[in-house]
């Protein structure tokens, strides 16, 4: 299980953060040792570098835990890794 950075959104949702990589998730529940999302389809994944934001939805329902999610999004930031540095 990776060791996120959980926090509740006051209006609804958690974000979850991990070396600079900050996910939007509706809500999940943890089996197996991952973050399971209940509802994927609602989960984004971002990051900046050099204050240019770069992101991606879960649509359609490709990744179902927040670890996948992550690690697809976490090969996509090693493409823009040379520009600049990720905050």
């Amino acid at each position: 299980m990776y060791q996120f950075r959980i926090t509740k959104q006051e209006r609804g949702g958690y974000r979850f953060e991990l070396s600079g990589i900050k996910m939007l998730v509706e809500d999940f529940e943890i089996k197996n040792d991952k973050h399971i999302l209940t509802n994927p389809g609602k989960t984004i994944a971002f990051f900046y570098i050099d204050n240019n934001l770069y992101g991606v939805t879960n649509d359609p329902n490709v990744f179902n835990s927040a670890e996948d999610f992550y690690d697809a999004m976490s090969s996509q930031y090693q493409v823009f890794a040379g520009v600049g540095r990720v905050r």
